[in-house]
């Protein structure tokens, strides 16, 4: 008589004989519990991670729906071929594995159609990984994935693979299958699932173990490339004889780059590698190459990129940052010939990073120290009216030429923010006045509070520098406006000092500069004190706002006449008074009739009270004129500011 499969029952399946020894009819089986199969699940994750675990579970659950397969053929006179086929339903449903409910069944032998779905309804095998682990981010009921390829393969007589959609192991409401033909998956199923036949456990656990020799040489050299990096350190050598250890040790080229993405150390073939070329141009990059820049940039993550065909250079840069005391240093780069990450060089990387952030914050801390203590004395020679000798013998003592000619430059950083919060933009500026100092050989003292650094900055270093204080100060703006646009920084400078003992006088210079600069806005970032001209004088007895407001008195009205109207009143005031009142070479100047010159001076004095041919009125006119040339409202040439 003909079975359908859902006619079969365990009285059907299963019977004792203990002489035989036999179970499920004539085939030796047995039973055991979900929670035993759960701790194996779970021994062998740990023991051979989630992946290879998953492959011998898949290729142990398709051997065992083969072998049943195989069984149940032979068992039961089967209706037809498809009813043979869904006893391996009936086999989850009695075995406990699972509820197996088909929703599409279509099977056609013949044509060799096959195409199911459905539900795997308390599985045992979800259950018991989420008894050990948390959710997965992919489905695992592997065995069940296994038995039902397995089973279907062998009764169907062509390759079937069940692949598991949704999966409560992975946080959804149920476990959801799907089964199909090889060829019907076409390339959504990968080559490691559908090769069950590939290994056994015993590869397995081979592979473990040369995994586990694997990480043990790792951590050994690890360890001893750990501790040639700390006597680095500890013998106060620098990055560079990090860089070389680094490279010596992985066998290839090393690059350390500062915050800003520079070069400041190699080794070995870089192939004119440069961090800040691929940070400028990572818009240029692909996708998932801009993606991991901005992951080292904003997460600091450590990240291998592709070839970089675009930027022209054909390796595989492994980068990874130094981070001191949470903010960013530096940067590790390894270039590799090849895009494969070992876990050599991935452990490596991350420990001279480690490394290099003890010594820069060793370094870091010297520095500080010293600085502060050089800045204390600054500030004292500065703002002292009379020099301490003390100070000057301190100062000698650290190798600094106080006979030398200097200029006083002060840097001002206007912003609503903290002092606290524009550290980066002081230190830049201070790394920036070294970086000066170090490629001149010439030494300079820096110290800074509040927003404002002050700096002595010798005569011979710019002349190194090839250029003049005001040249010097300029540059020094565009570097820092380029790596911070929305920080305005404003620069005093004062006078030359041939003589130490008039340093505070030329601090008073300086800072009457930085306070006209302040006034001017973005008109004049960058002022020395001798630009100022004779107004300096008078900044000495009194404030700048009131200098601009007595100007203002005087021509403020006019000025802003020529805005409005856009006329040239006030060039007219400046070119007669540069032409010694005299009408016609005024009129000469300006391209005008006498007829038009006389117009002008008359409703300059009509509208405005502005009567040139008074003195009293001429002078104040001139002193307001002076006012304006030096707060920058007016520049002799133009029209209006």
């Amino acid at each position: 008589m003909s079975i359908k499969a859902t006619g079969i029952t365990f009285s059907d399946l299963f019977g004792v004989d203990q002489e035989k020894d036999n179970f499920l009819q004539s085939h030796q089986m047995f039973v055991s519990s979900a929670n035993a199969w759960g701790a194996l699940i779970k021994d062998l994750i740990l023991a051979l991670g989630i992946e290879r675990a998953k492959r011998f579970l898949l290729r142990y659950g398709y051997q065992c729906g083969l072998h049943e397969a195989i069984m149940l053929k032979d068992m039961f006179n089967w209706e037809n071929k498809k009813e043979w086929i869904m006893g391996g339903v009936t086999m989850h449903n009695l075995s406990g594995r699972a509820s197996s409910v088909p929703i599409k069944t279509h099977i056609d032998p013949d044509k060799g159609e096959f195409d199911v779905e459905g539900f795997w309804h308390d599985s045992y095998e979800a259950k018991q990984y989420l008894e050990h682990f948390p959710p997965h981010s992919e489905a695992v009921c592997y065995f069940l994935e296994g038995y039902a390829s397995g089973y279907c393969s062998t009764s169907f007589g062509k390759k079937i693979v069940f692949k598991e959609v949704e999966c409560i192991g992975k946080g959804d409401s149920h476990c959801h299958f799907i089964g199909k033909t090889l060829d019907a998956w076409g390339d959504e199923i990968s080559s490691d699932l559908v090769d069950y036949a590939r290994a056994d456990i015993g590869d397995e656990l081979d592979r473990a173990h040369k995994r586990i020799e694997k990480q043990s040489e790792i951590l050994k050299q690890g360890n001893i490339l750990g501790n040639q990096l700390t006597e680095i350190v500890l013998q106060g050598k620098g990055l560079e004889s990090i860089a070389q250890t680094l490279g010596r040790s992985l066998k290839c080229g090393i690059v350390f780059s500062n915050k800003y993405f520079e070069t400041i150390t190699e080794y070995g073939d870089v192939y004119d590698y440069s961090l800040k070329k691929i940070i400028e141009n990572r818009n240029n990059l692909p996708s998932h190459d801009r993606h991991k820049v901005n992951a080292l940039i904003e997460n600091r993550k450590t990240i291998q990129l592709g070839s970089l065909e675009s930027l022209e250079f054909t390796h595989y840069p492994l980068i990874t940052p130094i981070i001191v005391q949470n903010n960013v240093y530096g940067y590790i780069s390894i270039i590799k010939d090849s895009k494969e990450i070992e876990e050599l060089e991935a452990s490596f990387i991350e420990r001279a990073a480690n490394i290099c952030a003890l010594h820069i914050l060793n370094e870091k801390t010297a520095i500080d120290t010293e600085q502060r203590m050089k800045g204390e004395l600054l500030d004292e020679l500065l703002l002292q009216p009379k020099i301490d000798e003390n100070i000057t013998n301190k100062l000698s003592l650290l190798g600094y030429n106080l006979a030398e000619p200097k200029y006083v430059f002060l840097f001002q950083l206007q912003n609503q923010q903290d002092d606290e919060s524009l550290n980066e933009e002081k230190e830049f500026i201070i790394n920036n006045l070294r970086k000066h100092s170090t490629a001149a050989h010439e030494q300079i003292l820096v110290s800074h509070s509040f927003g404002r650094i002050q700096a002595l900055v010798p005569e011979s270093l710019l002349q190194a520098f090839k250029g003049s204080a005001i040249s010097f100060g300029k540059t020094i703006l565009e570097q820092f406006s380029s790596q911070f646009p929305s920080i305005s920084l404003l620069i005093g400078i004062s006078n030359i000092c041939t003589n130490i003992q008039q340093i505070h006088v030329h601090y008073k210079q300086a800072k009457k500069a930085l306070e006209i600069s302040q006034i001017n806005g973005q008109k004049q970032r960058v002022i020395l004190f001798s630009d100022i001209g004779h107004i300096s004088i008078l900044l000495d007895a009194r404030n700048p706002e009131e200098l601009e407001a007595y100007a203002d008195r005087i021509l403020g009205d006019i000025l802003e006449h020529d805005i409005t109207k856009s006329t040239e009143l006030i060039k007219t005031l400046y070119l007669y008074l540069n032409n010694d009142c005299n009408l016609h070479k005024t009129a000469r100047s300006m391209n005008l009739s006498i007829g038009g010159m006389r117009y002008r001076l008359t409703n300059l004095k009509e509208k405005f009270h502005i009567d040139m041919t008074n003195y009293n009125t001429r002078r104040e006119v001139q002193m307001a004129l002076d006012i304006y040339l030096a707060f920058g409202k007016f520049d002799g040439t133009s029209e209006q500011v």
